[in-house]
């Protein structure tokens, strides 16, 4: 048998791929590094480094809130720590055999722990604490401290469940005491025993296979935090999320108590239409045409997903149990399903304050289906909108791009297009030293009134694109937060491909998502790891978190190249400190910013202090003052009156679309950020009908 060879060479490391005589996981294992190095923007050195940085993200990968391994086990682990590399070059998996042999060895030594800690009350009255941030948090030292933890742990949650429940029954003036309840308790005790219970069973039904999956995943990460491995199955979830629509019924599935339930139906879907299938149902077992019927009890969401999903056209049979404990068989037919929420929206907003009415875009991904260039698209939906508001005469528009995590690049240069007359948008590099820059080379403005974009912490990559061009050109107002701060390309790599000849034909080996350039603003900078810095800053209510590309191990560095040849939208810049200050005065007189402003400062405080205790007296104490402080926030966000938002003609829209404008248009009222935003776009009107030719 003739064996086709591949050589992979990077700083003295030579992989030999032989496409043949492989397992499946040998396979995967060449395959995966071999598109990595051969495609990656700034391929490592596979080294002794590399394989510190496999070892440590692994561990990370299986024990991530360290529940599981001890210090004595990533000691005994680290004889590994610096042989991963020579391992791939053999194509073994003796650090992750090793390590997954330990994780079992773990997972049923806790697992037959907790089972005991269920069958005494818990009284609550020791004056002890648990540590709630794993970052703050070491690996137990022993066996004997992993104990420990984990009867804390689940003493911890038991109490929780108890106060919470303690809480539930107060009726009008009635406050929480420390009071011992019985029944409360025992009724907690059970409760969380079936959680952390149905918690250990998914965590025992993850196969070799799925862990595997995990190990080849870190191959990537540690080239840089965007660079994945995926499965065939998460690379389908993928084109879904970034298309909007999938063949199937349009029922969302959860996992509860070891059954499937139907956590909800999607409007207008084949599930909807049919009528049969409800919120609440239990999906006992699923039938394709002749074929024995697949039984979901125990199994998990994953697995339910993929039996019920299918080809347009094609008929599934559910064997339903009812809330109402009847038994129903309900066939239904599988279709297109649009998941409305993937695509934007707009409405036109009447401000009382100034009695202008506005026009507002939310986007919420920059979506397309690469592989139906007849579907929905971000680009051909923005100008129906921009069409729609300019037919309504609106006096300024407000792009959303709040939580935009990004996706097509095509679309967010072209929608940056949309408000310009034509001229660069964003610099490409890839791994030659020559930049590629994509243009917006249509001449038409398809709209030229004043413009203000939303961006805040989530807001990353694709998204950064379109804030960063419209400031550069100084077309837009940008407000809110620094955004997400991701400046690379990806491109998904089909490693099928590279294993067609293979005579032992393995097939649907999956993808890796691989970073392949790095974009640059027409400024010449980087949006890796800075982002985007708004012109005018609104508090940012993710201040607590640690949101964005510079937290993010692996990251790609900031970097510049030259600056190009662009054309500014006005010929007078903008007042910017004059809009900053008019903002700035509104946000420092409003009850929902000051608000906002007290419940980031307590967050930030709760975080300082993530010590929990056990003790039931602190904890209704801190109970207490949680709730209290989430009521006034609750209480200071409401309804603003002097704002009315007014969806598209609704007669011309799907029921899906229907119901999703519904409730879309309930949550805006509430937002303070729109509200503001609103106000910031009115004193841009004011000072370009005074200061712009």
């Amino acid at each position: 048998m003739t064996v086709r060879k591949i050589v992979i060479s990077v700083s003295c490391f030579v992989v030999v791929l032989a496409l043949s005589g492989f397992t499946r996981f040998q396979t995967l294992q060449q395959v995966v590094l071999y598109g990595l190095i051969n495609n990656h923007y700034t391929p490592v050195a596979i080294n002794d480094s590399y394989s510190v940085k496999i070892f440590d993200e692994f561990i990370e990968q299986l024990d991530p809130a360290k529940r599981f391994f001890t210090q004595e086990d990533i000691v005994a682990l680290s004889v590994y720590k610096y042989t991963i590399d020579d391992q791939i070059k053999k194509n073994d998996f003796k650090f992750f055999n090793e390590a997954e042999r330990l994780y079992n060895k773990r997972l049923d030594h806790v697992k037959g722990l907790v089972g005991t800690l269920f069958n005494k009350p818990y009284y609550f009255k020791e004056a002890k604490y648990i540590e709630t941030d794993k970052e703050k948090r070491k690996y137990p030292k022993n066996l004997a401290q992993l104990d420990s933890f984990w009867r804390d742990a689940v003493k911890h949650q038991v109490l929780s469940q108890y106060i919470s429940l303690k809480q539930a029954e107060l009726t009008g003036n009635q406050v929480l005491t420390d009071v011992f309840d019985a029944k409360l308790e025992k009724k907690s005790r059970e409760k969380v025993k079936e959680e952390v219970v149905a918690s250990f069973e998914r965590l025992k039904k993850e196969t070799k296979a799925e862990r595997l999956d995990y190990y080849f995943n870190t191959f990537g990460i540690v080239f840089d935090t965007h660079s994945n491995y995926y499965p065939a199955e998460k690379k389908e979830d993928f084109d879904i999320n970034i298309s909007g629509h999938l063949e199937g019924i349009g029922a969302v599935l959860s996992e509860q108590d070891g059954f499937i339930k139907v956590a909800s139906i999607v409007p207008g879907s084949p599930s909807w239409k049919q009528g049969s299938l409800k919120e609440e149902d239990i999906i006992l077992k699923v039938g394709q045409g002749n074929k024995t019927p697949v039984d979901l009890v125990g199994a998990r969401v994953r697995d339910a997903v993929d039996v019920i999903r299918g080809k347009k056209g094609t008929v599934v049979t559910l064997t339903v149990k009812h809330p109402d404990q009847r038994i129903e068989v309900i066939q239904i037919t599988r279709d297109i399903v649009i998941i409305e929420e993937t695509y934007a929206k707009h409405a036109v907003v009447k401000d009382k304050r100034s009695g202008n009415e506005f026009g507002y875009i939310y986007l919420p991904k920059f979506y397309r289906d690469f592989k139906d260039a007849s579907k929905r698209n971000t680009t051909d939906d923005i100008k129906k909108a921009i069409n729609d508001l300019k037919q309504k005469k609106v006096q300024g528009i407000v792009i959303d791009l709040r939580n935009n995590s990004g996706g097509a690049l095509f679309d967010a240069v072209n929608t940056a297009g949309l408000f310009i007359e034509s001229g660069p948008i964003v610099q490409v590099k890839g791994k030659s030293f020559s930049n590629n820059v994509l243009q917006d080379q249509d001449k038409a403005v398809y709209y030229s009134g004043s413009l203000v974009i939303l961006v805040n912490s989530f807001s990353a990559s694709a998204s950064e694109i379109l804030a960063a061009a419209l400031q550069d050109y100084g077309r837009a107002v940008i407000v809110g937060a620094d955004t997400f701060g991701k400046g690379t390309v990806q491109t998904f790599i089909d490693l099928d491909e590279y294993d067609i000849k293979n005579s032992t034909n393995y097939k649907d080996l999956g993808s890796i998502k691989v970073t392949v350039q790095k974009f640059y603003r027409i400024s010449g900078q980087s949006t890796q790891r800075k982002g985007v810095v708004p012109d005018i800053h609104l508090p940012n209510l993710y201040s607590h978190l640690e949101v964005g590309e510079r937290y993010l191990d692996y990251a790609m560095p900031w970097d510049t190249i030259p600056k190009l040849n662009y054309k500014l939208w006005f010929k007078k810049p903008l007042d910017l400190k004059g809009l900053q200050a008019k903002s700035s005065e509104r946000v420092n007189q409003s009850p929902a910013f000051k608000a906002i402003l007290k419940h980031i400062d307590y967050v930030n405080q709760q975080k300082k202090t993530s010590l929990a205790p056990l003790l039931v007296t602190e904890a209704i104490k801190e109970k207490i003052q949680s709730k209290k402080e989430s009521d006034a926030y609750d209480k200071s966000i409401q309804d603003f009156a002097d704002i009315d938002y007014i969806s598209p003609d609704i007669a011309g829209l799907t029921v899906a679309q229907k119901e999703s404008y519904k409730d879309w248009i309930k949550e805006l009222k509430k937002d303070p950020y729109l509200y503001e935003a609103f106000a910031i776009l009115n004193d841009l009107n004011n000072e370009l009908a005074v200061k712009q030719p």
